[in-house]
């Protein structure tokens, strides 16, 4: 059923504010009878099961709490936004005329309750509201067919047996109907259902029947001097006394309209008695242009959150929130500045497909002692703004402005659970200075389910780090230990072999087998050591190490050794410029020797490894940049259960004899040299390793 568009955006405007108290909801949507219906509906509607019934619009809201009338008013304005076609194109039904005359009416029948004792002022104030409730089912179920009950009825014909005739049913019916299914009071029902009777038959019934009929006729325009004949005859009421209430409730009506944007002009002396109430409101294609844009808003940000919700990673958490602020704002210059674990510094984020990605990581801000009104603002966790008409005391924020190229950057703090999450640096466009009431509720919405969102992410990455720290600490001390104790016996087996091999000396083939049985006895303690790296503490030792040299000697080696007798070519192709690097010469190898044995046996000993070496400077920087070794082979590729699993150790699909630690090996190794690992692989496309090692300043 329709609703008054300016109660709607009006009601849409106190529900996303927080601080509107319930109070002021309720008195907008006791002023709509759409809206009341709907309340009053759905608290008494089976889905509660209150034993009490609810027929006051205020105690009902309370009841039902802000988010419930949120929804509600969300949902009406949805289907006021879809179905405005249908309304719009209605010549003789005007939700205006309509609302007006159903205030009043109610506005009349409270005050002539109150006057008189005779009902429940409330009750008489409902039922006077939705006395045409009946009017409004039938304009939304049969627009075309009551456009003509209506055309005909302004021709002097009975309007309910207008109804009877086109439809098969009367407005008055179909309102009580709908009120009886509330359990409300009956005399509420029968105030609807009686409101079209003879005065004379009326003048029988129980007062809040009276009161309604006698207010009805007060609201029409037309012949005053009946209606005032019928509220005498009911109610026994004329003269100053009804003088003074219908000048009460046209004042009241006058003061709502006005401040809902509604001009109404009553009827002057010189109309006559035929006179009719002019009501000039906002125009109707504005008013659904704002709720047209306000369910859109709604809309996307149902669907931003929820993406933010269901994000697997911090990437896809921030590519959620910078999409949302892009699309419902037109923000494109954002970035994020995070903490690091310890809350030493906080350091840029960005999606990868971000334009200001790689400016991102060189934005780094010490987060104690620091002047920077970024880092005010990140402990304040309040909004604030750097802006180029202000003087800058800290010269990152001046900095900041012309990195994101604005003349005005909002800081949006991002928090959870009283804990600061991060900061998010908002670029204004021009000429926006500030953020809008409006715009930073919603946005404050969005940053407070983006901090949310990270804050989980983060516990859960600092989770899962503890939980690998205690399992990797447990595989270490179980293979330090197992090495230890099998290391004793098989040296021990490898002096009696060398014992036996001299007494046999001239016993070719005993001396044989003892050989074969000596290399299976090295085999196996090369395993043992294998597995023993594992327990093995942080490269020690770090020196200043041509990579490209260490490279070519692993690639030399490995050809001369366990790819002697294989098929897999390696070729090495090095950057020609590579610098110096302060790292550990022993962890490079380990990584490189493990990486291509992994790659030969991935390949079952024929195909091709390509290892290269580059060098990627941070914009411009000569000093400072990334070397990154990237260890290539076109064999069949990794299955899923091993890419889910890529440095989990003793995960290996290489069969009986592989223990499955390689990549839980090289994971230990990139880590300790504070270097990054990533993996791209396809199946039947071969499979990429890339170690990214950063260069350190002397």
């Amino acid at each position: 059923m329709p609703v008054l568009p300016e109660i709607l955006v009006r009601l849409l405007e106190a529900c996303d504010n927080e601080a509107t108290p319930l109070t002021q909801v309720a008195s907008l949507i006791d002023k709509d009878p759409s809206l009341s219906y709907k309340v009053l509906q759905l608290v008494n509607s089976a889905y509660f099961g209150l034993k009490t019934t609810y027929s006051g619009v205020d105690q009902a809201v309370v009841y039902l709490g802000a988010n419930s009338v949120k929804n509600m008013a969300v949902t009406a304005a949805v289907h006021q936004v879809f179905n405005s076609d249908r309304f719009n194109e209605l010549k003789y039904f005007n939700i205006h005329t309509f609302w007006h005359h159903s205030l009043k009416c109610g506005s009349l029948s409270r005050r002539i309750a109150d006057h008189t004792g005779q009902a429940n002022p409330d009750d008489a104030y409902l039922g006077g509201l939705l006395h045409d409730l009946g009017k409004l089912v039938l304009v939304s179920a049969y627009p075309e067919q009551y456009e003509s009950v209506v055309a005909e009825s302004l021709q002097q014909q009975d309007l309910l047996e207008t109804e009877q005739n086109h439809i098969g049913a009367t407005h008055p019916e179909i309102g009580a109907w709908l009120v009886a299914d509330w359990h409300l009071n009956s005399l509420i029902g029968d105030a609807i259902s009686y409101h079209h009777e003879t005065p004379d038959r009326v003048k029988g019934a129980f007062p809040l029947v009276k009161i309604v009929y006698a207010a009805n006729e007060l609201s029409k325009d037309g012949d005053q001097d009946r209606a005032r004949e019928v509220a005498d005859l009911l109610l026994d009421l004329g003269g100053e006394e009804l003088d003074r209430i219908i000048d009460g409730a046209n004042e009241e009506i006058q003061q709502i309209s006005s401040e809902l944007g509604i001009v109404v002009e009553p009827p002057s002396a010189d109309d006559g008695p035929e006179g009719r109430t002019i009501i000039v409101a906002e125009d109707g294609a504005t008013l659904h242009t704002t709720l047209a844009s306000r369910i859109k808003g709604i809309s996307l940000l149902s669907g931003f959150l929820e993406n933010m919700t269901q994000a697997e990673d911090s990437e896809a958490m921030i590519r959620a929130f910078e999409q949302s602020l892009n699309v419902l704002f037109g923000f494109d210059r954002t970035l994020l500045l995070l903490p690091d674990r310890d809350a030493v510094l906080l350091s840029g984020r960005t999606s990868s497909s971000n334009k200001l990605h790689s400016l991102s990581l060189e934005l780094i801000l010490p987060i104690q002692k620091s002047s920077s009104r970024i880092v005010k603002a990140f402990h304040a966790r309040s909004l604030d703004y750097l802006k180029e008409s202000d003087e800058q005391e800290n010269l990152a924020d001046r900095q900041v402005l012309s990195a994101l190229g604005c003349r005005v950057v909002a800081l949006v703090p991002l928090a959870a659970e009283k804990q600061e999450v991060g900061l998010a640096l908002v670029g204004l466009p021009e000429p926006m200075s500030e953020l809008s009431k409006n715009d930073y509720r919603l946005l404050k919405t969005i940053a407070q389910q983006a901090g949310m969102s990270l804050y989980l992410d983060q516990i859960k990455a600092r989770k899962s780090e503890d939980v690998e720290a205690e399992r990797q600490a447990a595989i270490s001390m179980t293979a330090r230990k197992f090495a230890h104790e099998v290391n004793n016996p098989l040296g021990i087996i490898h002096n009696y072999l060398a014992t036996l091999k001299l007494k046999v000396a001239d016993e070719d083939n005993i001396k044989k087998e003892l050989g074969i049985i000596s290399e299976e006895i090295n085999r196996i303690s090369a395993m043992i050591n294998q597995l023993d790296t594992f327990a093995q503490a942080s490269f020690s030792t770090s020196d200043l190490t041509n990579v490209n040299n260490i490279v070519s000697d692993i690639v030399q080696l490995v050809k001369s050794s366990f790819l002697s007798a294989s098929a897999t070519e390696v070729v090495f192709t090095p950057e020609a410029e590579l610098p110096l690097i302060r790292t550990s010469p022993d962890g490079i190898k380990q990584i490189v020797i493990n990486l291509l044995k992994n790659a030969s046996e991935a390949m079952d000993g024929s195909g091709r490894v390509v290892v290269s070496t580059s060098y990627d400077k941070w914009s411009g920087s000569e000093a400072e940049g990334d070397i990154i070794i990237r260890v290539e082979d076109n064999g069949p590729g990794l299955p899923d259960v091993v890419k889910e699993n890529l440095y989990t150790p003793f995960i290996s699909t290489k069969g009986i004899g592989h223990s499955g630690l390689g990549l839980s090996i090289v994971s230990k190794a990139v880590g300790d040299l504070g270097g990054r690992i990533s993996c791209t692989s396809e199946p039947g496309r071969g499979t990429v390793f890339e170690i990214v090692l950063p260069t350190r300043k002397e």
